[in-house]
């Protein structure tokens, strides 16, 4: 197997860790994956974070108010660009996510885009973009960003 070969590898295990630790809501994983300074664009309001601290923020509430949460991604393409001693590469995949709550279940398709910079043995995310597949982003009971938007409206009044 090439050097080339090994960092795709290395980049994909990165990634399959990454859906792994949101699946299981592992704060550590997520923090070994994140780089500090991570800039993030997602579906759900607010779309922009500056942090992986600030878009947990965000999204803890609806995280911590559902009985499961399923996240799966396909369609992966993968690049690694090396200029001099920089390493950047990035996967684009598509995604579903499945979130239970008692009165229902709630499924959200889109795409993913997740660009990391090799700082010293690994790989970080540096960005992650995320947006909905516009024909699924309805679900059942409305879509999952008013859900999150009602989550947020609960904790604030401590329900």
């Amino acid at each position: 197997m090439s050097n080339a070969e090994r960092e795709k590898a290395r980049l994909r295990e990165r990634h399959e860790a990454h859906v792994r630790a949101w699946n299981e809501y592992d704060l550590g994983a997520l923090g070994e994956i994140y780089d500090a300074n991570c800039l993030i664009f997602d579906a759900i309001a607010p779309p922009k974070s500056h942090t992986l601290s600030d878009f947990l923020t965000h999204l803890t509430p609806l995280l911590q108010s559902n009985n499961g949460f399923q996240l799966r991604t396909f369609d992966q393409v993968l690049r690694i660009d090396e200029k001099g001693d920089s390493k950047i590469g990035w996967i684009t995949s598509r995604y579903e996510v499945e979130v239970r709550y008692t009165d229902g279940i709630y499924r959200r398709c889109g795409r993913w885009t997740e660009i990391y910079e090799r700082q010293l043995e690994n790989w970080k995310l540096t960005h992650l973009h995320s947006s909905d597949d516009s024909a699924n982003a309805l679900t059942r009971r409305g879509s999952v960003v008013d859900r999150a938007r009602r989550a947020r409206s609960l904790a604030g009044r401590g329900v």
